[in-house]
């Protein structure tokens, strides 16, 4: 799909939403669904300063080891390779962090009846966030979000108030989504109020 701007009338109120760049593919064990949505600021803060974190404690484990052994005496040795590889284990954790993709998207799997949320990191490897049986699910249904003419297609849990967000767009566009996924999960939908 693609950007659009739509015109909606509410309450009287002309608004203008930018209709959502939500995707589904189809593939050979279901489809995935990516929200077109852009990742949070924090998301976006807390990789780039774990990247300049990780990318610090890195340079200095390899300085640790680097450094000439006139500074020390002999029994110092160990625990200069002891805080080397802490350092480097922590610059390698941030770095894993930072290099994690900040687009999460919905996998729909059909051929064992599992809902899996991914997140693809920046080299195209997905990481599972989540997996969720198709019992799991009680119903779909399409949320408006506060004061635009964008609307947010929900998978809501059983026995509990939590949900899922799929994608987001105007409700004329996530109609035909939400009826697809209340079709393969078999639950009820239900309609923006």
């Amino acid at each position: 799909m693609t950007d659009t701007m739509v015109t909606q009338s509410l309450g009287g109120q002309m608004q203008i939403a930018k209709s959502s760049s939500f995707s589904v593919e189809d593939t050979f064990w279901g489809y995935q669904i990516k929200s077109g949505r852009s990742p949070a600021l924090g998301v976006v803060l807390a990789q780039i300063l774990s990247y300049l974190f990780g990318a610090s404690f890195m340079i200095a484990a390899v300085s640790i080891l680097a450094m000439p052994v006139l500074f020390f005496d002999g029994n110092i040795g160990v625990i200069r390779i002891m805080a080397s590889v802490l350092f480097g284990a922590v610059g390698f954790y941030l770095l894993w962090f930072a290099s994690r993709g900040s687009q999460a998207e919905v996998h729909i799997d059909t051929s064992v009846g599992e809902i899996r949320e991914v997140i693809t990191n920046r080299a195209g490897r997905p990481t599972t966030i989540g997996a969720y049986g198709f019992d799991a699910i009680s119903s779909v249904g399409i949320e408006p979000q506060s004061e635009s003419a964008v609307a947010a297609l929900v998978l809501e849990y059983r026995d509990s108030g939590q949900r899922v967000s799929v994608a987001e767009g105007i409700e004329a566009q996530l109609v035909p989504l939400r009826d697809r996924l209340a079709q393969d999960l078999m639950v009820e939908t239900r309609s923006a109020t």
